[in-house]
């Protein structure tokens, strides 16, 4: 038995190669491209769909494309009625392949809910805020003439027993910001196909940069 598994070992170990590496942009935390198209078309969305009111401006970091935010909500539609209420935290302009990751995770807002995303971006840490969201950018998977019952999960996504649904409606948030920060990541231990067996955020580095302009406007994206 003990020979069996000293062999397996080997093998095991003629698969995969050694070395690490750690830093920011690494897969599957890459950064995505903030260019001049999209910037202009997540402005025009933040200004002409959503109502975003400042209730208090924080002096922390700033909540910026490629940054991970974690913020308290409650999100409510407009009769008044509370979806959620809690923590959540989301990783605002990164690559795709991230979402689906944080499935498991507690609080991991949607990748459909970019309405909520836009509203906490240019909050700086401490700060609270209002914002409505029209039902254009709620449940972004489903299609605007969908009949109002039509939903989509707004936290713990891909854990259907634990998971908040919002339909495609209207709907009130209002945010207390609580980190934004940049992923820093650790990976070892590569296999021959070149995938790599340890793939971790290690931690989340503060960053003031760039900093909350309040010559701009309301709906800039940071």
């Amino acid at each position: 038995m003990l020979k069996r598994t000293l062999i397996l070992l080997v093998l095991l170990l003629a698969q995969v190669g050694c070395g690490a590496e750690w830093g920011e942009g690494l897969y599957p935390y890459a950064m995505g491209t903030l260019t001049d198209k999209t910037r202009l078309e997540v402005e025009h969305e933040k200004r002409e769909i959503l109502q975003i009111e400042d209730l208090r401006v924080g002096d922390g970091s700033i909540a910026a494309w490629n940054r991970r935010v974690t913020a308290d909500i409650e999100v409510r539609y407009l009769d008044g009625s509370v979806v959620y209420k809690g923590p959540v935290f989301t990783y605002i302009g990164f690559h795709a392949a991230l979402y689906g990751r944080f499935g498991f995770s507690k609080n991991f807002l949607s990748s459909g809910q970019n309405g909520l995303e836009l509203g906490l971006n240019g909050m700086s840490v401490g700060g609270r805020r209002r914002f409505t969201i029209n039902r254009k950018l709620a449940c972004a998977g489903i299609r605007d003439d969908a009949g109002t019952e039509a939903g989509c999960p707004l936290v713990n996504a891909g854990q259907p027993d634990r998971e908040v649904r919002v339909r495609k409606q209207d709907l009130i948030v209002e945010a207390v910001l609580t980190e934004s920060c940049v992923p820093i990541t650790f990976r070892a231990i590569r296999w021959s196909g070149g995938s790599y067996v340890i793939n971790r955020e290690i931690w989340c580095r503060n960053s003031d940069i760039p900093k909350n302009d309040p010559t701009l406007p309301i709906w800039h994206v940071y």
